[in-house]
């Protein structure tokens, strides 16, 4: 089982199966390797274990420090629904009791603030200000299915910021928000609290976290030989012949040759 029921009182009826993650221990070790995969090579992979669809289609980085390439961080969920004025009012009568401010207020260190708006872009969820709140308190990121404002502050934070694009006008414009850490919609895929989301230039994708260690074990082992691969086609090599998935066997042969070879000299010269 990928989830574990959840059973809810709702007017005297039950509600089961709420989605849910297990809980999964993950290492720092295992989180360290997890880091140094791509995007791009996530996606692929989980393809590969028989996961479709985890890519966030649309949702692109707005912020990004110059000095990361990447976040990684454990998904926390806000979701907006339409705005209806009767409702909108009660709910922000108090709006420190809003779904918003306590989705803000409770992120902890090493969480992404996964933020669903229906695909909404006619009102900017997210501003500066929050952004510098969900930073103090330690998240890793945040992003939206929707539109932020406020771009040119938020840059200025050193903070990843990822969504459609931009809007000037805020929430009260067209949204309400309506739940906290509950199964959302981001970017076409269904994000479970607790999922593993990382970011990069290609985008972002939603990791179930048991499938962490196997993602690991599968693709870590990869990256030096795809940087082995692309010295080879830059020096004119043959794509066809080094660059298949699986590798042949002589290509996998030759990089083990090379590279062991690389690393005795390397050893030799430290001496």
């Amino acid at each position: 089982m990928d989830f574990r029921p959840e059973v809810f009182q709702v007017d005297n009826c039950t509600i089961v199966n709420v989605p849910k993650n297990n809980p999964t221990e993950l290492s720092a070790s295992l989180l360290d390797k997890l880091k140094e995969i791509d995007v791009c090579t996530l996606c692929h992979g989980l393809v590969d274990l028989g996961y479709r669809n985890t890519y966030m289609r649309g949702i692109k980085p707005l912020a990004m420090p110059v000095e990361r390439t990447y976040f990684l961080g454990f998904a926390r969920t806000l979701r907006f629904v339409p705005l209806r004025e009767d409702l909108v009012e009660s709910q922000y009568s108090d709006n420190t009791r809003s779904p918003h401010r306590t989705a803000l207020e409770s992120i902890q260190p090493g969480e992404v603030l996964i933020i669903d708006t229906g695909g909404c872009t006619e009102a900017g969820v997210i501003g500066d200000i929050f952004t510098r709140r969900v930073k103090y308190r330690g998240g890793e990121a945040i992003v939206v299915d929707g539109v932020i404002r406020d771009l040119a502050n938020i840059c200025s934070i050193g903070f990843p910021v990822f969504g459609r694009g931009i809007h000037g006008a805020g929430i009260n414009r067209h949204l309400m928000s309506a739940g906290v850490d509950e199964p959302v919609n981001c970017g076409g895929v269904a994000v479970v609290p607790g999922d593993l989301i990382m970011g990069d230039a290609d985008g972002v994708i939603a990791i179930p976290p048991h499938k962490v260690e196997e993602l690991v074990n599968r693709f870590h082992p990869s990256i030096e030989m795809e940087e082995w691969i692309r010295g080879k086609i830059l020096k004119g090599a043959d794509l066809h012949h080094y660059y298949q998935h699986p590798p042949r066997p002589e290509v996998l042969e030759e990089f083990r040759r090379e590279t062991s070879s690389m690393n005795e000299r390397a050893a030799l010269s430290s001496v």
